[in-house]
């Protein structure tokens, strides 16, 4: 479960902005929360914004995070750190660029952070509350100083092992040190969509779509959004599901069609032949069950692209849903759908809001909680005619 999310000098984001999802003193919609000991956390939380106002790159910057943590420890000697400083000024530039999560893993609260220039990991550290408290399992401090207080000759051999440009939580775990075996698990469970992923993120594991039972559920789900899909089949005559592609063209929707003669009759349309919207449905619940059925965190830019509001509204209530969400799972997105900007469908602590500053150009990050507004307030009203900022400001002419 991620508690708060940070992050410093990256893209158009200079100053330090948090993204938390402890819950706030709003009593509505308690069932939008994870209880947690005394404290409660959001099992969902949206980001808006205008065009070029950095709210994907809160995204980028954890999706950054996220992919060097997982594979740093490959880093060949010297090259480069690919991270990208804020450039509208003279100073960040050569300034590290730092990251911050706040997590829990199997019940057990962690801290971990670390900061990077082009060429170096500066700072690097790990704490962890096992008994309530917090305790250090490794601090790193200008690039090559380390503290440890466990496992001390243990680390010290590892340390050894992590060049200048590689995270020791890196190294670490792919030397399977156990005390941050956990940690890294919560990194590679995490599912980002953003449009500078490496990998594509959307879409559906071939290789479970050649079980009957899994393609019945996603079948369900594309039932539940009305696009006249009944059920889903491979097709016996292409070979066996290997790619992540073939989701497509080896899968054919069946659709139930009432003839003028008023008798029904199957038919069937490749996957390709689909339209956008049902394609984009399509690749989107799979990881959305993925996340649901391991109460995993979902990070995905600009989820409702192609997807009418409505379907965007039902799968955020997914995550919201304490039936459909009984593990836990997070989402993090952000949109352009305003419909959401309903205090009836969303927390005024789930409504954050990103915008850029008119003379220094950059990001801005604050929730909507911050302007305390009532219960009854019509949040898409007020948004849209810039009552909370974080919209366009459109100049005259052409």
């Amino acid at each position: 479960m991620l508690i708060q999310f940070s992050v410093e000098n990256y893209l158009s984001i200079k100053d330090k902005v948090v993204l938390s999802l402890l819950a706030s003193n709003d009593n509505e919609h308690p069932e939008h929360l994870i209880a947690d000991t005394n404290k409660k956390h959001l099992k969902s939380a949206v980001i808006y914004g205008a065009n070029a106002s950095g709210k994907s790159n809160v995204l980028n910057a954890f999706w950054f995070m996220v992919n060097y943590v997982l594979t740093s420890h490959n880093q060949q000697l010297h090259k480069t750190i690919e991270r990208v400083p804020f450039k509208f000024d003279r100073e960040p530039p050569t300034q590290p660029s730092s990251f911050e999560v706040i997590f829990t893993a199997n019940g057990i609260r962690y801290a971990y952070g670390f900061s990077v220039t082009d060429k170096a990991v500066i700072e690097e550290y790990l704490y962890y509350y096992p008994n309530g408290r917090q305790a250090l399992i490794f601090e790193r401090k200008e690039t090559k100083d380390f503290r440890f207080t466990v496992d001390v000759d243990e680390q010290n051999t590892l340390k050894e092992r992590t060049s200048a440009n590689k995270l020791y939580l890196s190294v670490a775990s792919n030397w399977s040190y156990s005390k941050v075996i956990p940690v890294l698990e919560w990194f590679a469970s995490c599912q980002i969509i953003t449009k500078n992923s490496v990998a594509d993120a959307y879409g559906l594991e071939a290789e479970q779509l050649k079980d009957d039972d899994y393609r019945r559920v996603i079948a369900s789900m594309l039932r539940v959004a009305d696009f006249g899909i009944q059920s889903l089949q491979l097709r016996d005559s292409e070979p066996a599901l290997s790619k992540r592609s073939d989701a497509f063209t080896n899968i054919d929707a069946v659709h139930i069609v009432q003839g003028t003669d008023g008798n029904s009759s199957s038919y069937t349309l490749n996957m390709t032949e689909e339209s956008d919207g049902t394609n984009s449905y399509f690749k989107l619940i799979g990881v959305v069950k993925k996340a649901l059925d391991q109460g995993t965190l979902l990070v995905a830019d600009e989820i409702d692209a192609h997807l009418h509001p409505l379907l965007t509204k039902h799968l955020v209530s997914l995550f919201n849903s304490a039936e459909f969400n009984p593990n836990g799972a997070q989402l993090i997105f952000t949109s352009h759908n305003t419909n959401l900007l309903d205090l009836d469908v969303l927390r005024r602590d789930q409504i954050w809001f990103t915008e850029k500053d008119e003379k220094t150009a950059a990001t801005d990050l604050f929730s909507l909680y911050d302007f305390s507004v009532r219960k009854d307030t019509k949040v898409e009203k007020g948004y849209l005619i810039g009552r909370y900022g974080a919209i366009p400001f459109i100049k005259g002419g052409l």
